[in-house]
């Protein structure tokens, strides 16, 4: 069963978000590789089914992992915007001419 959370954290907390986003999607790869590995060996020993069952988790762990990286990027984008938007503060406009 998968579930949505949210957070609510400070935004110079942020940087620190992400880096941890990142690292956990490199566990998540590493892990797939060592699903990927096994699957192999499984198939290249003639078996197929436990290299289909392997394989099928695999394509549970890749779909985790691209759900992770489109998180991430938005994080990263809706940050950017942030930031940008600090730098250049809306500029009034004057009726008086």
């Amino acid at each position: 069963m998968k579930i949505t959370i949210q957070k609510t954290m400070y935004l110079e907390e942020l940087p620190e978000e992400i880096d941890e986003s990142f690292s956990t999607v490199g566990d998540r790869f590493a892990g797939a590789k060592q699903i990927l590995n096994l699957a192999s060996q499984n198939a290249s020993e003639g078996r197929y089914v436990d290299a289909s069952e392997d394989l099928e988790r695999l394509r549970e762990v890749l779909s985790l992992i691209d759900k992770n990286l489109e998180e991430q990027q938005s994080l990263m984008l809706s940050y950017e915007k942030i930031r940008i938007a600090s730098q250049f503060p809306e500029q009034e406009t004057d009726d008086v001419q």
